[in-house]
């Protein structure tokens, strides 16, 4: 087993339908048979691209960590109601999609990560889930454009939060405060997880901000982006 010292978060680009069609089926493969069928579930075609490469992108991951996978092995849901890697110690993982990106997380702590594609920011949202702080950092903008740089920002860090916690939107937005530090770092404020949880907030994709939080400070330089043909060879 391959030791895992920090957050490493990955990320691979939908596929254009017909392609994605082609490769469906090696794509399923790589997955339990018992895991399938909620595939088909989906309406929309990219939402079963989704879906899918999120399943399979986190087990092409935690194979590279511990090895093959047995074919069977399922995600349980955790107490909060996170996947979680059923019997494998000191890994967690999570994944996040928008757009035409899917990510996924892992490391040796409980993590978060969030993608978000930008568009105009939604003022109602940010005033209700915003600490004080956080709005006054929104308001501080010189355009249209540093405020969505600002408010995606923020949304990502404080969603990939309440993801390692495994909390969800079950827990206020404007109950914490997301500080800005060094290097894309970031940390919280007048929390409980305020010491213990880390974020960072790495360059990526134009139109889109991605985010991390963990349990530990060390966080991967940049984001790795994945080909298909790294997940079904």
């Amino acid at each position: 087993m391959k030791a895992l010292t920090r957050t490493e978060v990955f990320g691979i680009e939908l596929l254009p339908d017909e392609i994605f069609r082609e490769a469906e089926p090696q794509l399923l493969l790589r997955v339990p048979a018992v895991c399938r069928p909620k595939f088909g579930r989906h309406a929309q075609i990219r939402d079963v691209q989704r879906s899918l490469l999120g399943e399979v992108i986190t087990r092409h991951l935690l194979e590279r960590v511990c090895g093959k996978l047995p074919d069977d092995r399922e995600f349980f849901i955790g107490e909060k109601g996170k996947p979680e890697p059923g019997g494998l110690q000191g890994i967690h993982f999570n994944v996040s999609h928008s757009g035409d990106w899917v990510v996924a997380a892992l490391s040796p702590f409980p993590v978060g990560v969030d993608v978000e594609r930008m568009r105009k920011v939604p003022e109602g949202v940010a005033n209700r889930f915003f600490s004080e702080k956080e709005k006054a950092w929104l308001a501080s903008a010189n355009n249209e454009i540093e405020k969505a740089e600002i408010f995606f920002t923020l949304w990502t860090l404080k969603e990939s939060f309440l993801k390692a916690l495994g909390t969800g939107l079950t827990r206020s937005l404007s109950s914490f405060t997301v500080v800005s530090g060094n290097r894309g770092l970031f940390s919280l404020e007048d929390d409980f997880g305020s010491g213990i949880f880390h974020l960072k907030n790495w360059p990526f994709r134009e139109g889109y901000k991605l985010s991390a939080c963990a349990g530990g400070p060390d966080f991967a330089d940049e984001p790795q982006i994945l080909n298909i043909n790294e997940l079904i060879r």
